[in-house]
This record gives structure tokens, C-alpha cells and sequence, in this order.
């Protein structure tokens, strides 16, 4: 019976860490990178396992190449609009 109560609390915790996820999303810091020749074909890292490949002369292309070697805040969060 204890047990069943310990169980209990656990996956209301656990309840409650999902709902707060996906209220506020989840984020980390990682850098931005690239190698010129990288940079001029639009293709940038970002962290260790990430790639970003923007259109050569976009808006976001020229973003990426000003703002190579700094930090970016990637934040991951439920898309409401497609339920």
C-alpha cells in the first residue's frame, strides 16, 4: 500500500513537470558556427549536432553571418497552432 502512495506522488510529480514543459518550452545555449566557405553556401552549426541551412542572400542568411561565433538561445516549444 505505501508502495502505490510513493508511486502515486512520483508520476503526479511527473505530471506536473510535463505541464510546466509545456508551458514554457525548453532551451539551451549553443554557439554559432561556421567556416567562411560554410557561411557564404548558408550552411551554420549550431552546437556539436545542428545544422542550419539558409538561402544564400535571405534575411536569415545575412542574420546568420552577422552573428557568427556568438551564443544563441534555442528554446523548444509544443506548436498549438496545429492542433
Amino acid at each position: 500500500m505505501r508502495r502505490n502512495v510513493v508511486v502515486g506522488v512520483l508520476l503526479l510529480l511527473l505530471g506536473f513537470s510535463l505541464g510546466a514543459f509545456a508551458e514554457s518550452g525548453w532551451s539551451l545555449s549553443v554557439p554559432l558556427d561556421a567556416t567562411d566557405q560554410e557561411a557564404d553556401e548558408g550552411y551554420f552549426a549550431l552546437g556539436q549536432d545542428t545544422m542550419i541551412v539558409a538561402k544564400r542572400g535571405s534575411p536569415l542568411h545575412v542574420w546568420l553571418r552577422n552573428h557568427l561565433g556568438q551564443r544563441m538561445k534555442v528554446t523548444i516549444t509544443p506548436d498549438t497552432d496545429s492542433e
